[in-house]
């Protein structure tokens, strides 16, 4: 039961958009996710996130000497739901335990290293900078870089309803949880405000005995129109399988949207699969965000009735450093019934350095 709810082993691009830069800026990852870097978990973390910042700065902070740095990110989370009003069923349940580190070997060579504990999932992986091209090489197992990478996989434009169905054949994208890590050469560079990075790996979609996945990405980050904007693009191709896609994001004083669209083909059979998705937030005060969500997925535009729309509404609370509460309720509807489903409800603690 528990793949139906979010996961969160990603960077959170709000974050991002907010501040016009890229998620790298807080995680040693040069595309973003996982652990964070010193100036990830000791500003970010502690006074610019947080309801109420330390008074001191605390004495240990993921780094163990000036190379070598851990982390992890620790997930607990309580879903309510139900199929008749009359009887609403609550699983609490351990949702991520993710353990992570860091060794910049030299200045121009670093090496990561990622253990999922609850699913058996690693990642691990070298990488090589080049400061005269402002760019990367980087070798090992890992997920091709694709679109937004959202903190929730059960948003269409990753990898949806995976367990919890409601009788299509596919419920989302193929960016599901459970869809291991896979090796992975992967080559980046920064040009101004831009980020582009391409990359080949063994059958992430089919499986390693699979043919090979080539997967391009580019991103814009910085300001327009005194507005802090993000804006891209992606392409994604194994065998028959081809996706595309665009996303981006604007912030604006307490506003930011952000938002996906995707169109995979031969996903689902030989038809074209439409994903979706756009959230505007409010950030009440330092630490507590308000969030709305709409979500769309199409498993093939060629026909009607298989199709699948969600709203969300919820609220993020970080009373303390490293600290987070998040809460939710969201609303699906199917074209194929008349009426909504029964509202779900989230509540998950989030605990990480």
């Amino acid at each position: 039961m528990f793949l139906a709810l979010p996961d969160a082993v990603w960077a959170i691009p709000r974050l991002a958009v907010q501040n016009g830069v890229s998620c790298v800026s807080c995680h040693v990852n040069p595309t973003g996710s996982g652990l964070r870097n010193e100036y990830g978990s000791s500003i970010v973390s502690l006074d610019e996130l947080s309801w109420k910042p330390l008074s001191k700065q605390p004495k240990f902070t993921g780094a163990l000497a000036d190379h070598l740095r851990i982390g992890t990110d620790l997930r607990m989370q309580t879903y309510i739901h139900s199929e008749d009003e009359d009887q609403w069923e609550r699983v609490s349940f351990p949702m991520q335990l993710e353990l992570y580190g860091h060794w910049q070997i030299t200045r121009s060579f670093q090496a990561y290293a990622a253990v999922d504990a609850l699913r058996s999932n690693t990642e691990g992986w070298i990488s090589m900078e080049f400061s005269r091209f402002n760019g990367f090489l980087r070798a090992g197992r890992m997920t091709p870089h694709f679109g937004l990478a959202l903190d929730d996989h059960t948003t269409f434009v990753r990898g949806g309803n995976i367990k919890m169905k409601n009788g299509l054949n596919a419920e989302g994208m193929i960016f599901s949880p459970m869809r291991s890590s896979v090796a992975t050469l992967e080559v980046g560079m920064n040009a101004g405000d831009f980020f582009l990075t391409a990359s080949v790996s063994d059958g992430y979609v089919a499986g390693e005995a699979g043919s090979k996945t080539f997967t391009g990405r580019v991103e814009y980050s910085g300001m327009f129109l005194e507005n802090s904007v993000l804006a891209g693009g992606s392409a994604m191709q194994e065998d028959d399988l081809f996706l595309v896609g665009i996303f981006g994001g604007a912030a604006r004083g307490p506003f930011t949207w952000m938002g996906e669209v995707d169109l995979a083909g031969n996903w689902v059979g030989d038809g074209t699969s439409l994903a979706s998705f756009s959230e505007l937030s409010y950030s009440l005060v330092q630490g507590v965000t308000l969030t709305a969500r709409y979500d769309f997925f199409d498993e093939d535009i060629g026909y009607l009735g298989n199709a699948l729309s969600r709203t969300a509404a919820g609220i993020e609370f970080f009373p303390l450093p490293y600290v987070e509460f998040r809460s939710l309720v969201r609303v699906t509807k199917v074209a194929s019934e008349n009426e909504r489903q029964n509202p779900e409800l989230f509540f998950q603690l989030h605990l990480w350095y």
